[in-house]
């Protein structure tokens, strides 16, 4: 923990068990005191602190015990508005709900700063499409997100602005088109009162005020809180729409992610969730109970690439290319390496922590090359790469996916979410398959050559279909979304 963060922690545990409970004037002596030590002892932590600054608490308060009940003459007037105007305004009912007491705290004003900054970026300009992400990165949900800003600027003519929402860098901004407007306010919106819910406020107010004909979720999950909270409004002037993916299996077994989370509350809503694959609206619509109508499958298209072999050859090198992380199933790939001695594995990707053991033991052997991360699939696949192979445990339609059919791999995957869109049901292995499988599925392919040629020519007829014309005319059919 870095001395800033280990100060903050302490402040706060200070304000929260004694500064809030003084009076304002002995608060302003004694946080001027706590300053002049903070400046003392680290510089850079409290340079741009004020007195002022701390004062602003983001968090709602209790007040003193006397003004945590209604005063008589709010009564008065709630039973005078129960009997002229609505009886659900009877002060008993209200009192019978033993509702709790808090400061808002009315003088925070980073809220209207952060609003007032992103309004500052927009300028006079009016947008048709705002799309709502956490970050443009390496990732393939953010290449989704760059083909719709692409299809929304280009084939169809919208205005678009793109809003990135959570901290994080976005270095895939620099692929948006030129005349797509990018604004990243996820600094600010992590820095604004969750339990006040400004975040969604700012991003509320922002689409009130700028009245696109539609806004497009894309795994942005302060816009999924936004329309939770504010969806009713929002939708008087613009249509909703949302992608998503696959759900997400946690460590007890769990079923999660965004889709569990938010469509349960905000379906009726939504003008429609995208989604890249088949398998996944069938899962939500028996799971969720929502209408299968909503969910519209539009693939992604497959990026050209350069064919890295024929379909008669066969190399003793595998490719396998992904993020080391408990989702792709690092362990697996590990006991498969360690068995298929007789294969070379070029593994490309990184570790999530600096100390994973599954990467330090494939670092220790001889048949596997760690190549870190990739910013282009052409440059990683090989004719001597007999192979690609996918180890996930779940997933949508991943891109790498259509990247490694495009370059003539026959691919070893399971069958989860929707990758039987693209490889044939009958080629993959069971959603829980194990090593034994995949040994036995990449030993049939070096050993029988015909069946390589037929797994490729399979392949190469599904991943035709995934164009660009095929997803614009896709997105073009779903009602509300390419209207001008």
């Amino acid at each position: 923990m870095t001395s800033r963060a280990f100060i903050r922690r302490i402040y706060h545990l200070v304000d929260r068990l004694m500064l809030s409970k003084l009076q304002e004037s002995t608060q302003r002596r004694l946080l001027s005191l706590i300053l002049a030590m903070i400046r003392r002892v680290c510089p850079s932590a409290g340079g741009s602190l004020s007195v002022d600054r701390l004062l602003a608490r983001r968090n709602l308060r209790e007040p003193a015990k006397p003004m945590r009940t209604l005063p008589a003459w709010a009564v008065d007037d709630m039973r005078g508005l129960a009997v002229e105007v609505d009886t659900l305004l009877s002060p008993g009912a209200f009192l019978q709900s033993a509702p709790v007491a808090r400061y808002a705290p009315t003088h925070w004003v980073d809220a209207g700063a952060a609003y007032q900054r992103i309004l500052d970026e927009v300028g006079n300009r009016r947008f048709d499409t705002i799309l709502f992400v956490p970050w443009l990165k390496r990732g393939g949900a953010d290449l989704g997100a760059l083909h719709h800003a692409t299809l929304c600027h280009g084939d169809l003519g919208q205005r678009t602005l793109v809003i990135a929402t959570e901290p994080g860098d976005s270095p895939w901004a620099g692929r948006l088109p030129r005349d797509v407007a990018f604004i990243d306010a996820g600094e600010e919106m992590a820095a604004l009162s969750g339990p006040t819910r400004e975040p969604e406020i700012v991003l509320a107010r922002l689409v009130l005020q700028l009245a696109p004909d539609r806004i497009h979720i894309i795994n942005s999950h302060t816009a999924w809180r936004m329309l939770e909270q504010f969806g009713l409004a929002l939708r008087q002037q613009t249509r909703v729409f949302a992608s998503l993916y696959c759900d997400e299996l946690t460590v007890d077994g769990r079923v999660d992610g965004l889709a569990q989370r938010h469509l349960p509350t905000t379906s009726h809503l939504l003008d429609a969730v995208i989604t890249d694959n088949s398998a996944s609206p069938e899962s939500w619509s028996n799971m969720l109970g929502i209408n299968h109508d909503l969910f519209k499958v539009v693939h992604f298209p497959a990026p050209h690439m350069t064919r890295a072999a024929r379909a008669d050859a066969a190399g003793n090198r595998v490719l396998w290319a992904s993020r080391l992380e408990r989702q792709k199933r690092p362990e697996l790939l590990l006991q498969l390496a360690s068995r298929m001695k007789h294969l070379h594995w070029d593994v490309h990707g990184t570790a999530l922590a600096a100390d994973d053991q599954v990467h330090k033991e494939l670092r220790r052997l001889n048949n596997v090359t760690l190549h870190g991360p990739f910013d282009s699939f052409r440059d990683i696949v090989s004719a001597e790469h007999l192979a690609y192979v996918y180890t996930s445990a779940w997933d949508g339609l991943p891109n790498v996916l259509l990247e490694a059919a495009q370059a003539g791999l026959p691919i070893v995957a399971p069958d989860v979410g929707g990758i039987r869109d693209l490889v044939p049901a009958r080629w993959l292995l069971a959603a829980n398959a194990d090593a034994a499988d995949y040994v036995q599925a990449l030993e049939g392919l070096q050993a029988n050559s015909d069946s390589r040629q037929q797994r490729l020519r399979e392949q190469d007829e599904r991943v035709a279909l995934f164009t660009w014309q095929s997803f614009a005319n896709g997105m073009r059919r779903i009602e509300g979304y390419a209207d001008m």
